[in-house]
């Protein structure tokens, strides 16, 4: 099993003389009903660890509450409501230069294009599951401590395919893109949310090798909210694409101003070896003023038997 304690101060910086910016941010409109967006973020800072080895260290580390990242999107307006749109976005590390997310693409976070209207939003593309949905609501620890309340523990044989390691952000509430995906985002109704997605494997002959679905439902209300997402994720490194990472994560948040309280619990399984984690994330946010904010969360993890 495995534990992790986060604290965090700032609703924009994660560490103790970082610093957290909005790159850019402009629009222009081609047309009256068209708009296209440059926007970015960059956000650096030092960093302590207790125990690395058996020793502390201490660090320059950037990305860490919200990841490094640059993004181009647009709308433009097709009469009836009806608009089409389109999203490129990459993660980057500002200490290198490189590419961080899905691998060997330039566009690392999101690049999808799509159609909205007054129902929902449709989008074609490279795309997150919707587990992040649970970190976007508040939900989960990460949404206070950024990168470092991403889950990992000593779970190195879980086999998780898209990171080193084997088990980093086993439960992908940090966000992973999926491929060739098709994705359905309810507009809101009366605080009623609901999405539906399909990741197409692009096997010949094999329609599911490989393949991806994740399905989300999420209700808030005045003081809080409940939300749910379901998301099986195949890849070709588990039982040749037949098998993959299962998660299903059910969370909650309530507000009693200026306390926020919001506990996630989620459920990932390897299908292909029968590896299972278990987690429970509670965690405490206090709005010291409107742009100050301290955070604590608790996280406990514990691997079946396969995971010894």
């Amino acid at each position: 099993m495995g534990k992790e304690i986060g604290v965090g101060i700032g609703k924009d910086v994660k560490l103790l003389g970082g610093v957290g910016f909005l790159l850019l941010g402009c629009s222009s409109g081609a047309f009256a009903q068209s708009s296209v967006y440059i926007s970015g973020f960059l956000g650096a800072g030092v960093g302590y660890t207790s125990n690395v080895g058996g020793h502390s260290s201490v660090s320059e580390t950037n990305g860490v509450l919200r990841p490094n990242s640059f993004a181009i999107q647009g709308k433009e307006d097709l009469g009836d409501g009806l608009q089409a749109l389109f999203y490129l976005g990459s993660l980057f590390s500002m200490s290198t230069g490189s590419i961080l997310g899905a691998p060997g693409s330039l566009f690392s976070r999101e690049s999808y294009v799509g159609l909205s209207d007054q129902y929902g939003t449709l989008t074609f593309g490279q795309q997150r599951d919707f587990m992040f949905d649970m970190t976007v609501h508040g939900y989960a620890g990460g949404f206070s401590q950024g990168l470092w309340g991403a889950h990992q523990g000593p779970f190195p044989s879980f086999g998780v395919p898209y990171v080193i390691g084997g088990s980093y952000d086993f439960d992908r509430l940090n966000g992973e893109a999926v491929n060739n995906a098709v994705k359905f985002r309810s507009a809101n109704f009366s605080g009623m949310t609901f999405g539906a997605m399909y990741g197409f494997g692009g096997v010949a002959g094999h329609f599911g090798n490989s393949s991806s679905s994740s399905f989300t439902v999420n209700y808030e209300f005045g003081s809080g909210g409940v939300g749910a997402a379901y998301t099986m994720a195949k890849s070709p490194t588990i039982d040749n694409g037949n098998d993959g990472i299962r998660n299903i994560g059910v969370g909650g948040k309530f507000l009693v101003a200026p306390v926020q309280l919001s506990v996630l619990g989620t459920i990932s399984r390897n299908t292909g070896t029968g590896a299972q984690i278990d987690a429970v994330d509670a965690t405490v946010s206090y709005d010291i003023t409107p742009f100050w904010n301290f955070a604590t969360t608790y996280t406990y993890m514990g691997g079946n038997h396969v995971l010894d």
